[in-house]
């Protein structure tokens, strides 16, 4: 935003039109990184250069230099964190409960960075509201004596509207967003990944040298060696299913009384009966964490141009293969064996494991590691077995071997020990995996809300301290909104009016005497016709409402006018 107000292009030959409000005029923390790193990245090899210099590793012709030794491990560039600002950005996330500093942080990680933590914050304080509704729902009916049958609808009907207009909100709030951040618009011509490789071509578009690479070729490899792979790991994952059902029911036989057929009440059988459907969990887990690895490695593979490419592949063979492998089995317990008690204990039993590894994972570990007693136990069990780093010294001609005490490279070694954070994809999945939970089965198991609000209380104190104590400073990316994953979150959303009318239809049945529907079909259709108007007014709010609120389109329209009656003047002048 310069001087006047209004949201333009900065230039350099134009920064005294801009007010001095960040590092470089008006450039954050974030802005100049990417402007180092842009130029970093612009500086490529001659056209001669076909092997890596010092290495003999063949490169392609104009690669970028930096980029090229970093794909060979041969170098780590990391942009480093500025302790004073950091410390202040971290001392006012803490005064914020369900809410970030989104423009702070967008200041200083980046637009990327910040719409993640904007859609978590609004995410959970949208999960109040359901977790309420949900809490509302249980006590009504177990202390008031409501009956199920209205409570149950009227709590699903409320669920899908809610959501529905969670996600208007979201992608209001994330226009908005990018407008005043200077990122919104289309992204036509971006510049190409520092990854990307191709051949030598003159742009039909610039009239200069490019790098290029056929789509169709990386069309091939999608088609032809990623779809494939995905397919075999979602057969794993249907194999380890089917694994887990069979142990299940064989032990549930075993544990089963045969003169009461009902389990045997003591405290072992019970454990022992939810053995497979914990270890299930774990592996889905497991399974998950070692698919992101093949999944961002075929994606580089790939070679897509842009970045947005780039992340769009990945979320989109992460959400294929996460939701077969996560929710394939309460599909099959809820919809093909129409099992609704065992659906609610699996779905409790899944959420509680996945939240409890999690909670572990980024909360507590992460904590006690890094507390100062942690660390000196550590080097010091780390030399005994004789496996402690050391910093190698490298005899290259010319160039003096810095001291690690010196204090131009104090900052550099600190963030080199802190962990890596390569992008929020984990990030994004796991919380689209409990959006699933919760929406998805909501008609069964209401209070499934009330379990994601309290990990995710938790977790946003846990993102903060990592971000700001743990990880090291991500690139700063600038991005217009949250990209494929909004298209992932309004997918479930939409699939939630289908699984919840269907589970509906099959509690109310089993519940209560449908005395005025003729036959089995005609309560099908019945709630067919349900889900039909549901589905209608799901999407119909999308039309309806707005996807840029109403100030955003007059700071816009004035710009427009502003700068049109400027360029009038001028050339008239």
């Amino acid at each position: 935003m310069d001087k006047e107000g209004f949201v333009r292009e900065l230039t350099a030959d134009r920064i005294d039109e801009f007010p001095e409000s960040g590092r470089v005029g008006p450039l954050s923390i974030s802005d100049v990184q990417r402007c180092i790193l842009h130029a970093i990245h612009r500086v490529h090899f001659g056209v001669d250069i076909i092997k890596l210099p010092g290495h003999g590793s063949s490169v392609m012709k104009r690669a970028p230099v930096v980029s090229s030794y970093e794909e060979k491990h041969l170098l780590t560039l990391i942009p480093t964190h500025d302790h004073e600002t950091i410390d202040t950005l971290y001392k006012n996330w803490k005064r914020t409960y369900f809410s970030s500093p989104v423009d702070q942080i967008r200041d200083y990680f980046g637009e990327g960075v910040s719409l993640y933590f904007s859609f978590s914050s609004l995410y959970t304080r949208f999960l109040i509201i359901i977790a309420l509704l949900g809490i509302t729902e249980f006590l009504s009916e177990k202390y008031l004596g409501m009956d199920h049958v209205y409570s149950s609808v009227g709590f699903t009907l409320l669920n899908i509207f809610g959501l529905a207009l969670y996600l208007e909100v979201w992608k209001r709030t994330s226009n908005e967003q990018s407008y005043f951040w200077g990122t919104t618009g289309k992204l036509r011509n971006k510049i190409p990944r520092p990854e990307y490789r191709g051949d030598l071509r003159m742009s039909p578009i610039s009239g200069k040298e490019e790098m290029y690479y056929s789509p169709s070729k990386t069309m091939k490899k999608v088609l032809m060696v990623s779809a494939p792979l995905t397919l075999l790991c979602l057969s794993i994952a249907l194999m380890l299913m089917f694994a887990s059902l069979y142990v299940e029911a064989e032990l549930i036989v075993y544990l089963t009384d045969p003169e009461t057929g009902e389990i045997y009440p003591d405290i072992f059988s019970s454990v022992l009966s939810n053995i497979p459907s914990i270890t299930y969990s774990l592996l889905i887990i497991l399974f998950n964490s070692i698919y992101l690895k093949i999944a961002r490695k075929l994606t580089i593979w790939e070679n897509h141009r842009t970045q947005e490419q780039h992340d769009t592949h990945v979320t989109a063979k992460l959400v294929v293969f996460e939701f077969v492998n996560t929710f394939i089995a309460l599909f099959y317990t809820g919809f093909y064996l129409q099992d609704l008690k065992s659906l609610k204990s699996q779905l409790f039993t899944t959420l509680m494991v996945q939240q409890a590894v999690n909670q572990v994972q980024e909360v507590l570990i992460p904590f006690f590691l890094h507390k100062p007693s942690s660390v000196r136990l550590m080097s010091k069990v780390s030399a005994k077995l004789g496996i402690k780093q050391k910093i190698i010294e490298r005899n290259v001609k010319n160039i003096e071997e810095l001291s690690s005490e010196d204090p131009r490279i104090q900052p550099v070694l600190q963030d080199i020990g802190a962990d890596h954070l390569d992008s929020l994809h984990d990030d994004f999945m796991e919380l689209w995996l409990q959006f699933g939970h919760v929406f998805l089965f909501s008609a069964v198991y209401p209070l499934a809300a009330v379990l994601a609000l309290s990990n995710n209380i938790t977790e946003l104190w846990a993102d903060r301290y990592k971000m700001c104590r743990l990880t090291r400073k991500p690139r700063p990316v600038s991005v217009r909104d949250i990209g494929a994953w909004y298209t992932a979150f309004k997918l479930i959303g939409m699939l939630s009016v289908l699984t919840n009318c269907c589970l509906l239809s099959l509690d109310l049945k089993s519940r209560t005497e449908v005395s005025w529907f003729s036959s089995d079909l005609s309560w099908f259709l019945f709630w067919v016709l349900v889900e039909h108007i549901l589905l209608c007014i799901f999407l119909g709010l999308d039309t309806l409402i707005s996807d840029v609120p109403r100030h955003v389109k007059m700071e816009q329209d004035r710009t427009e006018h502003h700068f049109k009656q400027l360029s009038i003047k001028q050339k008239q002048e």
